[in-house]
């Protein structure tokens, strides 16, 4: 890039980008913020320990409906971008439809069969929580088979449609589990009941939404080509799953207490927010983004500078959890998880990498080389792997937390390293490390802040503790603009929306006159 100057054409992207990232925000926190919208009824209902069995099998959930979906839901939006022609579009439908609804049903009947074996392995050995693990395969399921109408909303931009589905099947979810837990009984099982129920109303409303579009057609050869794009990303994927969360087994095997991988969670779950709120929606949005812009002239400017503004996003929402999140567990008296308090700072940290790390590979996406995702992740993965034998049986809950934004950080290396072997893309590393360092040290004085108000704070030294540090969460934008980071165009359109309000305060202040 000659100059920090963007044409037109690339803002004009990225302003879609972010107002689709936006409304598709909307939905993703209503389909993927179950645990946290649902931490008030946890925290206080279920133990640590049924908290940590609940994470156990949402992972084998997550991880049972990456390998049945067979990389589809990547592979349609490669091959939905290679034709305009509509009868060819719909025969990807059809073929995608049919094959998900017959080997998720064949692949879900074996599952309930060995339900008892799985347990025995998630669980060190104990094969009764075999009913719970197929109430998990029988949510899988509809999940697996929802991907067809979820794929079609999100290929077309229907992201205010897509938003209202997800509003309701969470409503609705949201609702019965939390009726279950507190009026029936506190129970994991009751939880996995409503879960089950929420998924079959979602499946039942998005395939009613998109009728008009689905289609029976079937072809074997574009299945074929489908599955040689999204198999090979399955390994990938799985690998990514356990490189987020293979932490929670390792304290399952090695933690010195069993609540651990409770309160380990606790913190994850609330650290989610950066995920839900940014990083998932940005990730429904960039999947379809970076194969529209990818012939234009300026793509390579456009994936620069995408990555600065993710950045941005992620590390503003991180500071913001931090600055609450650990003081909210002690005002709210939740005992049984306040050893987490000291956790969230460091796995905030570590979601900022996330978001940033699904920008590293557009050329491995770009170039079809996907067969070199697996071995990106699967080396983090193993580095991962190592740090948790290092640092879990030593430290527990503390040492899964040090080995996750370590491992973070080495994943982003690996896949910018690889990537730019196939597609170069100039970032620009001065606005991301200084956005970086600044987060870093605000992170730094939260724990200085953590340090002087003392293990056991009374209510006016958290109150003050939060409030400083949400303080300085909401002036680290202006830190970025004291040390330079915004360049002439986005100081000149901070200066718009700046006289933009002041015109409109203005207005309303004469209207109440």
């Amino acid at each position: 890039m000659a100059d920090r100057g963007v044409t037109a054409t690339i803002y004009s992207k990225i302003k879609k980008t972010v107002k689709h990232t936006l409304i598709f925000g909307i939905g993703s926190v209503v389909n993927s913020a179950f645990g946290l919208v649902l931490v008030p009824v946890y925290a206080r209902r279920l133990t640590a320990k049924d908290f940590g069995i609940l994470t156990l099998l949402m992972i084998t959930l997550t991880l049972v409906t990456i390998v049945l979906k067979f990389g589809l839901n990547q592979a349609f939006f490669r091959h939905y971008y290679d034709t305009e022609d509509a009868r060819h579009r719909r025969r990807l439908v059809g073929t995608t439809l049919l094959f998900l609804f017959l080997s998720a049903s064949v692949f879900t009947a074996l599952l309930y069969g060995i339900a008892p074996q799985i347990s025995a392995a998630v669980f060190k050995g104990d094969a009764s929580r075999a009913e719970l693990l197929r109430l998990v395969f029988f949510i899988g399921f509809f999940d697996i088979i929802t991907l067809i109408p979820d794929t079609i909303l999100r290929v077309n931009f229907r992201s205010a449609k897509y938003s209202i589905l997800n509003i309701l099947t969470f409503g609705f979810q949201v609702i019965l589990i939390s009726y279950l837990v507190v009026a029936v009984a506190a129970t994991v099982e009751n939880v996995l009941i409503g879960r089950l129920a929420g998924s079959i109303f979602g499946a039942a409303i998005f395939f009613f939404a998109v009728r008009r579009e689905l289609s029976m057609s079937f072809s074997m050869k574009e299945l074929q080509s489908m599955l040689a794009f999204g198999v090979p990303l399955i390994f990938g994927q799985v690998s990514f799953t356990l490189f987020m969360m293979i932490d929670r087994f390792f304290l399952e095997r090695y933690a010195a207490r069993e609540s651990e991988v409770g309160y380990y969670a606790m913190a994850n779950t609330l650290v989610s927010a950066v995920t839900i709120l940014v990083t998932v929606p940005f990730g429904q949005v960039w999947t379809v983004m970076r194969f529209s812009v990818m012939n234009e002239e300026a793509a390579e400017e456009y994936y620069s500078r995408v990555l600065t503004y993710i950045v941005l996003a992620s590390m503003f929402l991180a500071l913001a959890v931090a600055a609450v999140a650990g003081d909210g567990l002690l005002l709210f008296g939740l005992r049984g998880y306040w050893p987490a308090v000291t956790l969230i700072p460091l796995l905030a940290l570590s979601t900022v990498f996330d978001s940033a790390s699904r920008v590293l590979n557009i050329g491995i996406t770009l170039r079809k080389r996907t067969i070199f995702a697996p071995v990106v992740t699967t080396a983090a993965l193993a580095f991962n792997i190592a740090l948790n034998f290092l640092l879990i049986p030593r430290y527990g809950a503390l040492g899964a937390t040090i080995a996750t934004l370590l491992s973070y950080v080495a994943f982003c290396l690996l896949r910018y390293w690889v990537s730019n072997l196939f597609f170069k893309v100039r970032y620009e590393w001065g606005r991301v490390l200084t956005l970086v360092a600044t987060g870093v040290s605000v992170t730094g004085i939260f724990y200085l802040i953590d340090f002087l108000r003392g293990p056991s704070p009374g209510d006016g030294r958290l109150y003050l503790s939060a409030s400083i540090k949400t303080l300085l969460a909401l002036l680290f934008p202006l830190a970025l603009f004291a040390l330079g980071f915004y360049d002439e165009r986005e100081r000149r359109k901070m200066g718009e929306y700046r006289n933009k309000l002041a015109l409109m305060l203005k207005r309303r202040s004469w209207k109440e006159a």
